[in-house]
């Protein structure tokens, strides 16, 4: 049986992240990171397993508990976690006005899997704050 710290583990290796970049890209630092897969911090807080989770793409539950993998459903492209997107699937116009796709699809896979984490969060933390 899985912990919570080798669910973690696990889940950041699927998505190519080092320890910092789900620090990163969750908010949490690094340390904690490393602390919940090392097993000296074995209890999340609901924020910091939400985060996770959230970071991760997995649903809280599965982190949590180890339930069946649940991936979250999200409207990023991430192929790493769902399969492609289909030449029918019609993509929506870049939404950024400071920089241009060009220069987003010139990162790094790794880069660009964090930026897509850092917009999701934000955009799911305003909306939030605004209920």
């Amino acid at each position: 049986m899985e912990t919570f710290g080798q669910r973690v583990r696990n889940a950041r290796i699927r998505c190519g992240w080092t320890q910092k970049e789900l620090a990163l890209a969750s908010g949490l630092t690094q340390s904690a990171i490393g602390n919940y897969e090392s097993g000296q911090r074995t209890e999340p807080t609901s924020a910091a397993l939400i985060k996770l989770a959230a970071a991760l793409r997995v649903t809280p539950e599965w982190l949590r508990q180890g339930s069946e993998l649940q991936l979250q459903e999200t409207t990023a492209d991430a192929p790493r976690m769902r399969p492609a997107l289909t030449q029918q699937t019609p993509r929506p116009s870049w939404p950024f006005h400071g920089t241009t796709l060009e220069e987003f699809l010139a990162l790094t896979p790794s880069e660009q899997r964090l930026l897509d984490s850092m917009v999701e969060m934000f955009i799911r933390s305003s909306l939030l704050q605004r209920r």
